[in-house]
C-alpha cells in the first residue's frame, strides 16, 4: 500500500492547546485505540513518510489548518485528494497541499471525524482517518434579565423539565418514589393535574410535541408518551443513551441531553437517532448539559451545578450567549446539588422565560436581553 505524509499545523498557543488536549484526551477511552489504529495504517507505506495528527488536537474555526502530502518517490503522486468531515465532503483538490481556514471545512464545533481519501493514477485509493476538536472563535455574549413575575412553586418538586404550552406550565420532576408530571397555572402556581411515575423510575426532561407529552427517565433507558389533556400514558420508547437528562424539540426532532457536551436529535415517531451536535464555546467543550429549551433556532440549556444558563446555536453547537442567574437563586436553600438551578420554559406570547430550580419555592418569569 502507498504511504502518505499528512501534517496538520496551526498557529494558536501551544500551551493552551496542550492543556485542552490533555483534558479532552483523558476523557476519551477510545483515543489510544484510535491513535494506534492510525499509526498501524501508516507504517505499511513504502513511498511516503506518514504522520497523522494527534487524535482530538484542538483548533478554532479561524485557525489555519494545513494538509500536506509529501511523496518520498517523486514518481508516485496522488491524482486528487478529498477531505470529509463528519461524513460530508468538504474539499476536493488535485494537489498535495491544502491551506484551509477551519471554518472552510466546517461551521460546526466540537469533536469531528476527518477522513482523507487519496486517489492515485493507477486507480488505487487510500483512506486515512483521525479526529479533531473545533472550538468557537468568539466568547459568548453576556445577557441580562429583568424579573417580570414570581410564581409560587411546589417545594417538593425536584424539577427536571419545564415547558410552557397554550397558557399553562408543564413540569416533570425526579427522584425515586417522587417523580411526577404536573400541569400548573402560571398565574398562581396551582397544580391543576398530576401523574405519578412508578417508584422504580427517576423522571427527567419533558417536552410537548403534537399535543403529546414526552418524558425521559434517568437511568432506565426508557421514556413515556402521554396524552396532553388527561396525562393518560399512550406508549413508551427506548432511549438510545445510557442516561436521559434534558428534552426539547425544534418542531421536527426531539433533542436530548445526557449530561455530556453532546445533544442528540431523535425522530419523534420511531425515536431513532437522526443527528447529534457537540457543544463548545471558545475555551472547550461545554459539558453537563441538562434541561433544554428550543427558541427560534437556538437551544437554551442549564449546565448542571452552575448558576448560569447558556444559549447554543442549534445548527453549529456554538455557545453564543450566557446568562448569570446567581441573583435569583434563593438564599435560604442549602448549597448543594439537590437545590441547583434547573428548568427553562419559553412563553412565546410574552417573549419571556420561566426559570426555576430543584426544590425551589418560586418560578421566576423573566425577560432576557443583551
Amino acid at each position: 500500500m502507498n504511504s502518505i505524509a499528512f501534517m496538520l499545523t496551526h498557529y494558536k498557543s501551544f500551551t493552551i492547546l496542550t492543556i485542552l488536549f490533555t483534558l479532552i484526551f483523558s476523557c476519551n477511552p477510545n483515543s489510544k485505540n484510535l491513535q494506534s489504529q492510525s499509526k498501524n495504517k501508516l507504517t505499511k507505506s513504502k513511498n511516503y513518510s506518514i504522520n497523522l495528527p494527534v487524535i482530538d488536537d484542538v483548533y478554532s474555526l479561524e485557525d489555519s489548518i494545513i494538509f500536506e502530502i509529501v511523496p518520498l518517490k517523486k514518481q508516485v503522486l496522488p491524482d486528487s485528494v478529498q477531505i470529509f468531515i463528519e461524513g460530508k465532503l468538504a474539499v476536493t483538490q488535485a494537489d498535495n497541499y491544502f491551506n484551509l481556514a477551519g471554518n472552510s471545512l466546517t461551521s460546526r464545533v466540537g469533536r469531528q471525524n476527518l477522513r482523507i481519501k487519496v486517489f492515485y493514477l493507477d486507480s488505487l485509493t487510500q483512506i486515512l482517518t483521525t479526529r479533531i476538536t473545533v472550538l468557537s472563535d468568539e466568547a459568548p455574549s453576556a445577557f441580562r434579565y429583568r424579573i417580570v413575575k414570581q410564581i409560587p412553586h411546589d417545594q417538593e418538586a425536584f424539577t427536571q423539565g419545564l415547558v410552557y404550552y397554550d397558557g399553562l406550565i408543564y413540569e416533570g420532576t425526579g427522584q425515586h418514589g417522587k417523580s411526577r408530571l404536573m400541569k400548573i397555572d402560571p398565574e398562581n402556581g396551582t397544580i391543576l393535574l398530576e401523574r405519578k411515575l412508578g417508584n422504580e423510575f427517576f423522571g427527567e426532561g419533558i417536552v410537548i410535541y403534537e399535543r403529546n407529552i414526552f418524558q425521559l427517565t434517568y437511568k432506565s433507558m426508557l421514556g413515556f408518551v402521554y396524552e396532553l389533556e388527561s396525562f393518560e400514558q399512550i406508549r413508551q420508547f427506548d432511549l438510545q443513551t445510557a442516561e436521559g437528562w434534558g428534552l426539547t424539540t425544534d418542531g421536527h426532532s426531539l433533542i436530548v441531553s445526557e449530561g455530556s457536551s453532546m445533544l442528540y436529535f431523535y425522530d419523534p415517531k420511531y425515536f431513532n437517532q437522526v443527528n447529534h451536535l457537540d457543544v463548545c464555546d471558545n475555551k472547550g467543550l461545554v459539558t453537563s448539559l441538562n434541561e433544554l429549551e428550543y427558541v427560534n433556532g437556538t437551544i437554551w440549556a442549564n449546565v448542571y451545578g452552575e448558576k448560569f444558563i447558556v444559549q447554543i446555536d442549534a445548527h453549529t453547537g456554538i455557545v453564543i450567549g450566557k446568562l448569570d442567574l446567581t441573583a435569583i437563586i434563593p438564599g435560604d436553600l442549602p448549597e448543594e446539588y439537590s437545590h441547583v438551578l434547573n428548568g427553562i420554559a419559553y412563553n412565546p406570547d410574552n417573549r419571556t422565560f420561566y426559570i426555576t430550580g430543584k426544590l425551589w419555592p418560586l418560578i421566576y418569569e423573566i425577560e432576557i436581553f443583551q
